[in-house]
């Protein structure tokens, strides 16, 4: 029997449910369509609509334009006519199939296009006349979402036309950031044929804000001109109300499914917020906080805390959370009325303890117990001392503990005495 990994299917339960109903605007590139990745990656966008979600797919489709020029003069628009069609049927044939024993069995869809792009003529760029190549002039949304809403996927061709009938080629990318602006879309996703991008030590870079994102390109050189493009798109968007842009590479299998199904993703992220920002918990956290503590606290490295527990102390704990998963908790409880306080069931889930989300959690219950007059904060670990020497908590012996946590100081469990001055 084939492995079939349950729990991989349970974790993405919560993204099946956030993502139904949502509108997404997928780019598939050129070398895509022209290689034999296409046909998975139909079969993944597939799966994404009979999960409920609104697909809104922009294919590109060009040809090599002498010293970068873009004039498409009437040879040239002839040649594209004729690839565009062959894209278009390529795609409309395999969103067709639904032969037994494929992905695809038995799904029966729809795919829908249009002159949803009503197009403008680019004019003369650097004193040569561009033709037949335009730019958006305005997206039939309305349009667009009639066909979303009959359960039809769209599927957009890099063209436009104008109010007085004439053709005009435009860049996909273009299309893609217009229309997921005017819907507006739920999420841009990019599907680009680069690697994935990198930060200086050779991680993936999991999640830009807008000025993380313009200082990448103000600082990294090295980052290519298609790359540079896709971010400055991704900015624009989220400047006009997208709220999330995906850059996904085609070098990676299933790249789709794993960014929007899994907890730690494939590709970059880039939003106008902070995704995995730091906030107050909640009543609705403590089954998160219980599911993210679980597991150390069988190992023995936190102490057992029950439900009821975490319920009544909920109003001392901060979490980063996202859609729906809990990454990290901390709870920051005041010793006894004195100066001193107490970071209690510290946790980063184990697949984001290198993101540096445990740093900054510390930072802020650090920055929390300034402001509520604190002085000093201890820490007892038996498994994250060099951690949280790192962080700048010194070794202390049981002596320098207040007198109320010297009491209650458990010495079967021997954890050690860390303290950090915070005046």
């Amino acid at each position: 029997m084939d492995p079939f990994n349950i729990d991989t299917f349970r974790s993405a339960a919560p993204y099946i449910y956030a993502h139904q109903g949502r509108v997404f605007v997928v780019t598939i590139s050129r070398t895509t369509a022209e290689s034999g990745k296409l046909s998975e990656l139909v079969q993944d966008l597939a799966l994404l609509h009979t999960l409920g979600i609104k697909l809104i797919l922009v294919y590109a489709a060009g040809i090599d334009l002498a010293n970068g020029s873009h004039c498409v003069d009437t040879h040239h628009m002839q040649a594209l006519q004729a690839e565009i069609a062959e894209q278009r049927t390529q795609l409309e044939s395999l969103f067709s199939a639904g032969l037994i024993n494929t992905p695809m069995a038995g799904m029966k869809l729809r795919v829908v296009s249009g002159n949803f792009i009503h197009a403008k003529p680019a004019g003369i760029i650097d004193g040569v006349d561009s033709q037949h190549y335009g730019e958006v002039r305005r997206v039939d949304s309305a349009a667009i979402q009639a066909q979303l809403a009959a359960n039809n996927i769209v599927l957009l061709a890099p063209t436009g036309y104008s109010p007085s009938g004439e053709y005009f080629y435009i860049d996909a990318l273009d299309i893609a950031a217009a229309v997921a602006t005017t819907m507006p879309a739920d999420k841009l996703i990019f599907m680009i044929d680069e690697k994935t991008l990198q930060a200086s030590r050779g991680q993936r870079l999991k999640h830009l804000n807008l000025n993380q994102a313009q200082n990448l390109l103000q600082r990294r050189k090295s980052i290519s001109t298609a790359v540079r493009r896709y971010i400055n798109l991704a900015i624009d968007a989220c400047l006009s109300q997208v709220p999330r842009v995906h850059l996904l590479s085609t070098t990676v299998r299933g790249a789709l499914l794993h960014e929007l199904f899994s907890h730690a993703g494939c590709g970059t992220l880039i939003s106008a917020d902070d995704y995995d920002d730091i906030r107050p918990a909640t009543i609705e956290d403590v089954g998160g906080i219980m599911s993210l503590i679980k597991p150390l606290q069988e190992s023995g490295s936190l102490v057992s805390r029950s439900q009821e527990q975490i319920e009544r102390d909920i109003h001392s704990y901060d979490v980063i959370e996202r859609d729906g998963f809990m990454i990290a908790c901390a709870a920051l409880q005041q010793i006894n009325h004195s100066v001193y306080g107490e970071v209690a069931c510290f946790a980063v889930h184990p697949d984001f303890q290198k993101e540096g989300h445990g740093s900054r959690l510390i930072k802020h219950v650090e920055q929390k117990a300034q402001a509520q007059g604190l002085q000093h904060i201890l820490v007892l670990t038996t498994k994250a001392l060099h951690w949280f020497h790192e962080q700048g908590y010194q070794k202390q012996a049981i002596k320098k503990l207040p007198v109320a946590k010297q009491k209650t100081y458990n010495y079967q469990r021997n954890s050690r005495i860390l303290i950090k001055s915070i005046v």
